[in-house]
Protein backbone atom coordinates (compact mmCIF):
# COMPACT_ATOMS: atom_id res chain seq x y z
CA UNK A 1 0.00 0.00 0.00
CA UNK A 2 1.16 3.29 -1.35
CA UNK A 3 1.44 6.03 1.93
CA UNK A 4 2.34 9.61 1.15
CA UNK A 5 4.30 10.27 4.72
CA UNK A 6 5.50 14.25 5.61
CA UNK A 7 7.36 14.81 8.69
CA UNK A 8 8.41 18.52 10.04
CA UNK A 9 11.91 19.80 11.10
CA UNK A 10 12.20 21.36 14.92
CA UNK A 11 14.36 24.70 15.18
CA UNK A 12 18.32 22.94 15.06
CA UNK A 13 20.20 25.81 15.92
CA UNK A 14 23.48 25.72 13.53
CA UNK A 15 22.24 21.81 12.66
CA UNK A 16 23.49 20.06 15.58
CA UNK A 17 20.94 17.51 15.71
CA UNK A 18 20.47 16.73 11.64
CA UNK A 19 24.33 16.47 11.41
CA UNK A 20 24.71 14.06 14.62
CA UNK A 21 22.04 11.87 12.89
CA UNK A 22 22.36 11.92 9.08
CA UNK A 23 24.27 8.77 9.09
CA UNK A 24 22.24 6.59 10.49
CA UNK A 25 18.87 8.11 8.50
CA UNK A 26 20.58 8.03 5.12
CA UNK A 27 21.26 4.13 6.07
CA UNK A 28 17.98 4.12 6.80
CA UNK A 29 16.53 5.66 3.97
CA UNK A 30 18.46 3.04 1.53
CA UNK A 31 17.50 0.06 3.91
CA UNK A 32 14.25 1.03 2.39
CA UNK A 33 14.89 1.97 -1.06
CA UNK A 34 13.15 -1.22 -2.57
CA UNK A 35 9.79 0.22 -1.78
CA UNK A 36 10.84 4.04 -2.20
CA UNK A 37 9.23 5.88 -4.79
CA UNK A 38 10.30 9.29 -3.72
CA UNK A 39 11.80 10.68 -1.03
CA UNK A 40 13.49 14.11 -0.49
CA UNK A 41 13.03 17.18 1.72
CA UNK A 42 10.72 19.61 2.00
CA UNK A 43 11.94 23.11 1.64
CA UNK A 44 10.46 26.68 1.36
CA UNK A 45 9.29 27.55 -1.82
CA UNK A 46 11.91 29.62 -2.24
CA UNK A 47 14.46 26.64 -1.68
CA UNK A 48 16.74 27.99 0.69
CA UNK A 49 15.59 26.49 3.69
CA UNK A 50 14.42 23.04 4.66
CA UNK A 51 11.56 22.48 6.88
CA UNK A 52 11.02 18.66 6.87
CA UNK A 53 11.12 15.99 5.02
CA UNK A 54 8.83 14.17 2.89
CA UNK A 55 8.38 10.32 1.60
CA UNK A 56 6.10 8.52 -0.81
CA UNK A 57 6.41 4.80 0.03
CA UNK A 58 5.21 1.30 -0.40
CA UNK A 59 4.43 -0.08 3.18
CA UNK A 60 2.03 -2.96 4.30
CA UNK A 61 -0.72 -0.63 6.27
CA UNK A 62 -0.91 2.09 8.35
CA UNK A 63 0.97 0.32 11.49
CA UNK A 64 3.87 -0.28 9.13
CA UNK A 65 3.89 3.16 8.28
CA UNK A 66 3.48 4.53 11.89
CA UNK A 67 6.44 2.01 12.57
CA UNK A 68 8.27 3.39 9.34
CA UNK A 69 8.35 6.97 11.19
CA UNK A 70 8.95 5.83 14.90
CA UNK A 71 12.31 4.53 13.80
CA UNK A 72 13.37 6.92 11.61
CA UNK A 73 16.71 8.36 12.97
CA UNK A 74 15.57 12.09 12.70
CA UNK A 75 12.39 11.33 14.71
CA UNK A 76 14.53 9.14 17.46
CA UNK A 77 16.89 11.53 17.42
CA UNK A 78 15.26 14.46 18.16
CA UNK A 79 15.30 16.44 15.09
CA UNK A 80 11.84 15.59 13.04
CA UNK A 81 8.05 15.58 14.64
CA UNK A 82 4.56 15.73 13.70
CA UNK A 83 4.15 12.75 11.26
CA UNK A 84 1.25 13.26 8.72
CA UNK A 85 0.72 10.19 6.77
CA UNK A 86 -1.98 9.34 4.12
CA UNK A 87 -2.95 6.29 1.74
CA UNK A 88 -2.07 7.86 -1.52
CA UNK A 89 -2.79 5.87 -5.14
CA UNK A 90 0.11 6.72 -8.29
CA UNK A 91 -1.01 8.21 -11.25
CA UNK A 92 1.61 7.90 -12.88
CA UNK A 93 4.30 4.86 -12.80
CA UNK A 94 7.01 6.75 -11.91
CA UNK A 95 9.60 6.64 -9.37
CA UNK A 96 12.91 8.70 -8.43
CA UNK A 97 14.38 6.04 -11.00
CA UNK A 98 12.72 7.09 -14.40
CA UNK A 99 10.90 9.83 -14.16
CA UNK A 100 10.69 12.39 -16.31
CA UNK A 101 12.96 15.30 -15.27
CA UNK A 102 15.36 17.74 -16.40
CA UNK A 103 18.68 18.59 -15.27
CA UNK A 104 19.19 21.47 -13.29
CA UNK A 105 15.23 21.73 -13.02
CA UNK A 106 13.68 22.75 -9.70
CA UNK A 107 10.85 20.43 -7.86
CA UNK A 108 8.05 21.50 -5.99
CA UNK A 109 5.69 19.55 -3.95
CA UNK A 110 1.67 20.41 -3.85
CA UNK A 111 -0.05 18.69 -0.97
CA UNK A 112 -3.59 19.69 -1.13
CA UNK A 113 -6.78 18.05 1.28
CA UNK A 114 -10.36 19.19 0.01
CA UNK A 115 -13.04 20.83 1.58
CA UNK A 116 -15.13 18.33 3.56
CA UNK A 117 -18.27 16.65 2.04
CA UNK A 118 -16.52 17.81 -1.64
CA UNK A 119 -17.00 15.13 -3.32
CA UNK A 120 -19.64 16.35 -5.61
CA UNK A 121 -17.08 19.53 -6.54
CA UNK A 122 -14.30 17.24 -7.34
CA UNK A 123 -16.48 15.17 -9.82
CA UNK A 124 -17.76 17.95 -11.83
CA UNK A 125 -13.87 19.97 -12.16
CA UNK A 126 -12.76 16.03 -13.12
CA UNK A 127 -12.95 16.68 -16.72
CA UNK A 128 -11.47 19.95 -16.65
CA UNK A 129 -8.67 18.90 -14.13
CA UNK A 130 -7.97 15.75 -16.63
CA UNK A 131 -7.59 18.16 -19.68
CA UNK A 132 -4.82 20.22 -17.85
CA UNK A 133 -2.75 17.23 -16.62
CA UNK A 134 -2.73 16.06 -20.57
CA UNK A 135 -1.67 19.58 -21.43
CA UNK A 136 1.35 20.05 -18.43
CA UNK A 137 2.02 16.04 -18.41
CA UNK A 138 5.48 16.78 -18.96
CA UNK A 139 5.77 18.34 -15.78
CA UNK A 140 4.67 15.44 -13.84
CA UNK A 141 7.42 13.16 -11.83
CA UNK A 142 4.16 11.95 -9.93
CA UNK A 143 0.72 12.56 -9.18
CA UNK A 144 -2.09 11.24 -7.69
CA UNK A 145 -5.12 11.39 -4.76
CA UNK A 146 -4.65 11.59 -1.14
CA UNK A 147 -6.97 9.07 0.19
CA UNK A 148 -9.34 7.91 3.27
CA UNK A 149 -8.32 5.39 5.43
CA UNK A 150 -9.68 2.51 3.69
CA UNK A 151 -8.57 3.70 0.81
CA UNK A 152 -12.11 3.98 -0.77
CA UNK A 153 -12.70 7.92 -1.24
CA UNK A 154 -10.69 10.78 -2.61
CA UNK A 155 -9.61 13.11 0.08
CA UNK A 156 -6.81 15.53 -2.00
CA UNK A 157 -3.87 15.65 -4.18
CA UNK A 158 -0.41 15.03 -4.11
CA UNK A 159 1.87 16.53 -7.20
CA UNK A 160 5.84 16.48 -7.67
CA UNK A 161 6.76 18.87 -10.34
CA UNK A 162 9.50 19.39 -12.43
CA UNK A 163 9.96 22.97 -13.47
CA UNK A 164 12.36 25.65 -14.18
CA UNK A 165 12.45 27.83 -11.08
CA UNK A 166 9.67 28.99 -9.14
CA UNK A 167 7.61 31.16 -11.14
CA UNK A 168 6.76 28.38 -13.40
CA UNK A 169 6.11 26.13 -10.49
CA UNK A 170 3.43 29.22 -9.65
CA UNK A 171 1.84 29.22 -13.11
CA UNK A 172 1.56 25.66 -13.41
CA UNK A 173 -0.50 25.65 -9.74
CA UNK A 174 -2.46 28.98 -11.52
CA UNK A 175 -3.83 26.74 -13.95
CA UNK A 176 -4.94 23.50 -12.37
CA UNK A 177 -8.79 23.76 -12.23
CA UNK A 178 -8.76 21.49 -8.84
CA UNK A 179 -7.18 24.58 -7.54
CA UNK A 180 -8.86 27.29 -9.53
CA UNK A 181 -12.31 25.89 -9.04
CA UNK A 182 -12.17 26.05 -5.26
CA UNK A 183 -11.68 22.10 -4.22
CA UNK A 184 -9.59 22.47 -1.31
CA UNK A 185 -9.63 23.76 1.90
CA UNK A 186 -6.07 23.27 2.88
CA UNK A 187 -2.85 23.61 0.36
CA UNK A 188 0.16 23.31 1.08
CA UNK A 189 3.04 24.67 -1.14
CA UNK A 190 6.84 23.43 -1.43
CA UNK A 191 9.98 23.27 -2.41
CA UNK A 192 11.54 20.05 -2.60
CA UNK A 193 14.57 18.19 -3.68
CA UNK A 194 15.75 14.55 -3.86
CA UNK A 195 17.58 13.48 -1.15
CA UNK A 196 20.79 12.27 -1.90
CA UNK A 197 20.37 8.30 -1.52
CA UNK A 198 17.28 9.27 -3.98
CA UNK A 199 18.92 11.01 -6.95
CA UNK A 200 20.32 9.39 -9.94
CA UNK A 201 22.18 12.27 -10.78
CA UNK A 202 23.93 12.50 -8.10
CA UNK A 203 26.52 10.10 -6.72
CA UNK A 204 25.08 8.64 -3.35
Amino acid sequence: MLFAVKLFDRDDPGGALRDANRDEHLAYLDSFEDRTLFAGPILTDDRTKELGSHRLIDLKDRADAEAHVADEPYVTGGLQYGAEIHPWSASVPYSWRDCPRAEGNAQFLIHAIDKPGSDQLRDDLRAEHEAYQASVEHLYMTRGPLLSEDGGQQIGSLMLIDVPDLAAAKAFWDGEPFHTGGLFERVEFYGWRFGRVFDRFKPR
